[in-house]
């Protein structure tokens, strides 16, 4: 048996209440001490600039893991609840763009690793080239066009005010509708270039093929009656056709005009073969078929006439013959 077992036992005893006593003794103290504190007080009497002087912010963020950070933080909550709207709004592009050094950017470019990196193979094959080329041989075209149909259109109507002046009648002020004499005589030229041309390629297609088949040469001569009479039937289908099927021929179409009935509709198979029965009229004695073109209103020639046709434009000429009064006002001022 413990023979100090008593005199412990005692002193825990004596012990115990006075803890006891002072842990209640401490929590009334300090019961009275937060009552009696003025918080608001104490905070005003706080001085952050002297706290934050006191800071080491390299310390403390050595301390901060920043990838714990951001693992914790939830972007796409963050992004949900930004306005980009305002956020843009508010933002001077001008003051952005003015911060920004371009020579400095510039320089910093390596243009070398910047054409390394650029397939050409892939570059070529995702751009169109023969489209790229097909517009711009087409707008060139177009230009030059224009420019043909334009000077046509003007001499046409150089043409019609010296006849006007000649005959002492007003030149018309509405807009050029009637082909012109320049316009349709270009067509015709266009026309009998091509048409000649595609009949000579028959003739010669036709003596190689004589030449293979029978092994003898065929030479053609256009004074032979057989190829004068195939090139004025070839002459005929050519513009009889052109004129029945759509009113125009490869040369008119180049030159803006179109055959159709004197009243303005289309002309038709029947008044486009007509015309072509007659077409040669206007050639006869020198010409003068054609003198309808400068003396008539509606510019309608011998053929028209009888055939019930009229010539147009199928293209606004009114910018062409409104250029061609500009440049000619300041002549009539004078």
């Amino acid at each position: 048996m413990d023979p100090l077992h008593g005199l412990r036992s005692m002193g825990k005893r004596i012990t115990d209440p006075v803890e006891q006593l002072a842990e209640k003794t401490a929590e009334r103290v300090i019961d009275l001490v937060i009552r009696t504190l003025d918080v608001n007080a104490l905070v005003q009497r706080v001085d952050p600039d002297a706290i934050l002087d006191r800071v080491d912010v390299n310390k403390l963020v050595e301390r901060v893991d920043v990838n714990d950070l951001v693992d914790r933080v939830d972007l796409d909550k963050i992004l949900d609840q930004v306005d980009v709207d305002r956020l843009l709004a508010r933002v001077d592009l001008d003051q952005v763009l003015a911060r920004v050094d371009v020579d400095a950017l510039t320089d910093r470019m390596d243009v070398n690793v910047i054409a390394q990196r650029i397939d050409i193979d892939a570059l070529a094959l995702h751009t169109d080239v023969g489209a790229m080329i097909a517009r711009s041989s087409g707008s060139v075209a177009s230009g030059a066009l224009d420019v043909a149909r334009s000077q046509s259109v003007g001499l046409d109507e150089w043409i019609a005010r010296w006849v006007a002046r000649v005959l002492r009648r007003g030149h018309p002020v509405q807009r050029p509708h009637f082909g012109g004499m320049v316009s349709r005589f270009g067509a015709y030229v266009v026309d009998l270039g091509v048409s000649t041309a595609v009949f000579m390629l028959a003739l010669a297609a036709i003596s190689f093929a004589a030449s293979i088949i029978t092994g003898h040469a065929i030479s053609w001569n256009r004074n032979d009656l057989p190829v004068a009479i195939a090139f004025v039937a070839w002459e005929f289908l050519y513009f009889g056709y052109s004129w029945a099927a759509s009113g125009k021929t490869l040369g008119m179409a180049l030159l803006g005009v179109k055959v159709v009935a004197a009243d303005g509709t289309e002309a038709g198979p029947r008044r486009g073969t007509i015309r072509a029965l007659v077409f040669p009229l206007s050639f006869l004695l020198c010409g003068l078929g054609f003198t309808g073109i400068f003396l008539q209103r509606d510019r309608r020639a011998l053929h028209d006439l009888i055939a019930g046709t009229a010539v147009v434009y199928t293209w606004d000429a009114r910018a062409a013959r409104l250029r061609f009064l500009e440049r000619d006002a300041p002549r009539e001022l004078g």
